[in-house]
């Protein structure tokens, strides 16, 4: 719970890590996640594609506990895109952030120890969603164990148009983006135990028939509540207000030129054909 009891004792917390040898801290981490049967649900999806309205909808169950906000936000172990000067376009440094079974072992024990301090006392999945978690899910998968992977693609016309609206960013920086970081991510999947990938498209067009492939592959017993598809998003919409699910796509493509539309089909076009999406 996210408290500001929560950053009163958070000098204490970084006191104990200071303080404490490494069996002291992995029992209290390991007291703090409680997982019992259950497992680390990592949300994997580029900015712009959707990862935000489906973490949502997934928190709203009673056995999925969340992080208050991004994870990375919330420990010293990640590099962030603020800190390396490319913010949401974080692939643009990818081998800083493309870490796989091999990286940054104590940076995995450190997260581990920031996020349990934010996390309700009680047993259950635990949900991360950061986006550059999209290239180090190899890295999640051999230190946050065990660990399950749930993906969202986003068509790159409607990514690549939100990030120039939302950042100011080129359009061919935004595509070089959305190719780098979902053509990693297809790569690393291969490499994973337990892996699902699921469009943006598809969840808005037929969202209880992708809820019911999400509860099959978390093995729910109890479904998600559907009437959460009914509330208000958020950061959902094209004008940043909240509204119900709803595909946005057209309209980011009436935004697009002929000319724009055609340069990005340039830098995209194998990652979109794999993902099974048609350029114009």
């Amino acid at each position: 719970m996210y408290t500001p009891r929560t950053f009163a004792s958070r000098p204490l917390h970084e006191l104990r890590w200071l303080v404490r040898g490494e069996a002291a801290l992995e029992r209290w981490t390991d007291e703090r996640l409680a997982f019992g049967n259950h497992f680390w649900l990592f949300v994997l999806g580029l900015n712009n594609s959707g990862t935000s309205i489906l973490a949502h909808v997934l928190e709203t169950h009673p056995l999925i506990r969340s992080l208050p906000a991004e994870g990375q936000a919330l420990t010293r172990a990640l590099p962030t895109g603020a800190e390396l000067g490319v913010r949401r376009n974080w692939t643009a440094r990818l081998d800083d952030f493309h870490w796989t079974g091999e990286s940054a072992p104590e940076a995995a024990r450190r997260a581990r120890y920031d996020w349990a301090f934010y996390l309700d006392r009680r047993p259950g999945i635990v949900l991360e969603k950061s986006p550059p978690n999209s290239v180090r899910s190899r890295w999640l998968q051999a230190f946050f164990a065990p660990s399950r992977f749930l993906a969202i693609v986003r068509h790159p016309y409607a990514v690549c148009e939100g990030m120039r609206r939302r950042g100011g960013f080129a359009l061919e920086d935004a595509a070089r983006h959305w190719a780098r970081g979902n053509g990693t991510m297809l790569a690393d999947a291969r490499e994973l135990d337990r892996f699902r990938l699921v469009t943006y498209e598809e969840f808005c067009a037929e969202p209880h028939r992708v809820l019911a492939g999400v509860e099959a592959f978390l093995e729910l017993e109890q479904p998600i509540d559907r009437a959460a598809l009914d509330e208000p998003l958020p950061s959902h919409t094209i004008d940043r207000t909240t509204a119900r699910l709803q595909d946005y796509n057209a309209r980011s493509l009436e935004r697009l030129s002929p000319e724009e539309i055609a340069s990005i089909n340039e830098i995209v076009a194998p990652v979109a054909r794999t993902l099974g999406y048609e350029l114009r």
